[in-house]
């Protein structure tokens, strides 16, 4: 199977392409044929074209045909068709051409997804918690250690000062009758 596809997709290449080129020589405007119309005189051309170049190889004087010279021939032959539809004015039927196609191609280009939301400003980004590090905090340097001033006993709150100055009465000499 791939054998044959190997044989059908050159061997299709050697019959369009010069006869593509050689409509282009015939009819070099773009209104003269329409897109399959070419086409159809494409394939009609580049059989004709190669079965000139089959005739004029085998002839006995030359007996040269195989595959190379004709390659060669094809290529030449070719190559004089592209110079002279170039002069006719043929190449603005292959731009007009390979427009329709990049044309017919870009609509099946996937959708355009929606861009994701942009992240708002630091500004107005909520605070986190700062979460403090597991384990021991990271040492700090020690200063030299600095003079301990005298030492105070600690301050009391007011009331406990209160209650250790005065004793605990009977209710009766503070002057509640019961």
């Amino acid at each position: 199977m791939l054998d044959v596809m190997g044989y059908m997709i050159p061997g299709l290449f050697l019959l369009i392409v010069p006869g593509f080129l050689f409509s282009l020589v015939l009819y070099p405007k773009l209104e003269s044929l329409d897109f399959w119309g070419r086409m159809g005189m494409s394939l009609a051309l580049g059989v004709m074209l190669v079965i000139y170049i089959g005739y004029f190889l085998a002839r006995p004087e030359l007996a040269m045909l195989q595959l190379s010279p004709f390659l060669g021939l094809t290529a030449g032959i070719c190559a004089v068709l592209a110079v002279l539809a170039y002069f006719r004015g043929g190449f603005e039927v292959i731009t007009a051409y390979t427009r329709a196609v990049t044309r017919f191609f870009r609509k099946f280009k996937p959708p355009k997804l929606p861009r994701p939301p942009s992240p708002p400003p630091p500004e107005q980004l909520p605070k986190e918690p700062k979460v403090e590090p597991e384990g021991p905090p990271p040492e700090q340097p020690q200063e030299a250690p600095k003079e301990k001033p005298e030492e105070r006993a600690p301050e009391q709150p007011e009331e406990q000062a209160q209650e250790q100055q005065i004793p605990e009465q009977p209710p009766e000499q503070r002057g509640e009758v019961g």
